[in-house]
């Protein structure tokens, strides 16, 4: 329940994105990149947690924090900013992922 809260939110366009910070696609593209890295260290990070210390507390520490990094993400108008919140919040689901499976 907790990832299906997210997969309704529609987020801003790369296009969208790229008019905002005054980036080009291949700065725009380096988005992947710190998603893929986020992810793994999201889930090798946080998800052992889960396992040591009281998972309900860290699930309900992460959550509100994937979700204001989700909606936080498309209103900045920095790239290096853009990217840290989306990384930020692809760390978090990865870590919700990796604890609640």
């Amino acid at each position: 329940m907790a990832q299906g809260a997210s997969i309704g939110v529609i987020p801003t366009t790369l296009p969208d994105m790229e008019r905002r910070t005054g980036a080009d696609t291949a700065q725009m593209s380096l988005i992947f990149t710190w998603m893929g890295l986020s992810r793994i260290v999201g889930a090798t990070a946080i998800g052992p947690l889960f396992d040591n210390v009281n998972g309900m507390l860290v699930l309900a520490t992460c959550l509100p924090l994937y979700g204001a990094t989700l909606a936080l993400a498309p209103t900045w108008t920095s790239l290096p900013a853009f990217q840290a919140l989306v990384a930020a919040a692809t760390a978090f689901d990865a870590s919700i992922s990796s604890g609640t499976l």
